[in-house]
């Protein structure tokens, strides 16, 4: 079973930053990714199309992130309800409360390198990849001294191997 890439949808207000992320996320990362630069815009493509991450720049004008990501956790009508929101942002560690309280996964005080977003998101899904893996493995009984009776199908022979009837 091959692990699909993840969708990554990025609002950010600096084209060369979104363009370095962009970069890092989908050449090193292998996976998808739409930039946007207005709210609307990322809005109305969040409607339509199933994502995993939200990448939210602070630095952006207009609203606060915290009023977006709460406003994406409570609209109704997303492709896809269930995804995670990262955060990039000036503030100090203490001044981030406000940010997980709107629903924000997690933070990230620039400056950031894109290595780092990357491990970051690669690491929210960590568990669920390797549950993927494990669930894709075929199953191999366990080796053990006391040989259980073969099974034919969903049956075990009650009278044991190679016996015959009389």
């Amino acid at each position: 079973m091959e692990l699909r890439s993840l969708c990554i949808a990025m609002l950010a207000g600096n084209p060369a930053l979104a363009g370095i992320l962009q970069r890092a996320l989908r050449d090193d990362g292998g996976h998808e990714v739409a930039s946007f630069v207005g709210i609307e815009a990322l809005t109305t493509f969040l409607r339509i199309s199933p994502i995993d991450v939200v990448l939210l720049d602070t630095d952006l004008p207009g609203s606060p992130v915290a009023d977006i990501a709460k406003g994406l956790r409570q609209h109704l009508r997303l492709a896809s309800p269930d995804f995670r929101i990262i955060a990039l942002t000036r503030t100090p560690t203490p001044f981030h409360r406000p940010l997980h309280d709107a629903g924000i996964d997690r933070v990230l005080v620039k400056p950031v390198t894109p290595g780092q977003v990357l491990e970051t998101v690669e690491a929210m899904f960590q568990p669920l990849r390797a549950v993927a893996v494990a669930a894709s493995q075929p199953h191999l009984p366990a080796a053990s001294s006391t040989a259980s009776p073969a099974r034919i199908g969903n049956v075990i022979p009650l009278f044991g191997e190679g016996r015959t009837r009389r």
